[in-house]
């Protein structure tokens, strides 16, 4: 059952949207205000459905809270002007649909959101030991535990887990990672890079990301 916060402060849209709602098919938390819908996210949801105005509050605290989530975000909301429209979207509303509002089209974009996200979702997982990345989420965990990598470490990680048992050269890895400004990059920072990974993916020794004195790296055997 695919989980919906909606984050609403009239009673009335929130009574009869969160009956609709469930009628659907989907388990609806509702919250009224701001600090109440950011306690409700500690808890994992499939789409967050969000008016604006809150009160004295604004909803794009909620959209600045989520930033760089895979949660998506609809902007339920009686602000129609341009600026706000565009404001939610950059702020990575995926949808923003203005009040009045039809129920069956919102419905509809609800059922299309969530369906690409599914899909999104079925990207390839990548093992390597207890080393589990899901590319689809950009998400890298040993023994079910969630390794946080920067942005450079999960793409270095990523390359070598897509060549299993392959050893990448050195400059290989580097014209991978940083393209055509790979020239520009210290052959050091690379060492740097793999020593953070290990040390983040408790591979210490090396045994899992093995160095191939002279030629490069290598994932696996």
């Amino acid at each position: 059952m695919k989980k919906i916060l909606f984050v609403e402060d009239d009673h009335a849209i929130a009574l009869a949207l969160t009956y609709s709602l469930e009628e659907e098919g989907y388990e609806v938390v509702h919250t009224s205000g701001v600090e109440e819908a950011l306690e409700a996210l500690r808890s994992s949801f499939d789409l967050v459905l969000l008016d604006l105005g809150l009160g004295e509050r604004s909803g794009y605290e909620i959209c600045r809270a989520l930033s760089g989530s895979d949660i998506p975000i609809m902007i339920l909301s009686a602000m129609d002007d341009e600026a706000n429209i565009v404001m939610g979207l950059d702020l990575g509303a995926v949808d923003y649909v203005t009040k009045p509002f039809r129920l069956q089209e919102l419905l509809s974009r609800i059922r299309g959101i969530l369906r690409r996200r599914e899909k999104k979702e079925e990207g390839p997982i990548y093992r390597l030991g207890k080393i589990q990345l899901d590319a689809a989420k950009a998400r890298v965990s040993v023994d079910h535990r969630e390794v946080f990598l920067s942005a450079l470490e999960y793409r270095l990680l990523l390359l070598l887990m897509q060549h299993p048992g392959q050893v990448l050269s050195r400059e290989q890895i580097i014209e991978r990672l940083w393209d055509v400004d790979g020239q520009f990059i210290n052959d050091n920072t690379l060492s740097v890079y793999i020593k953070r990974i290990r040390e983040k993916v408790e591979d210490v020794d090396g045994s899992l990301i093995r160095t191939v004195r002279g030629l490069g790296y290598c994932a696996g055997e």
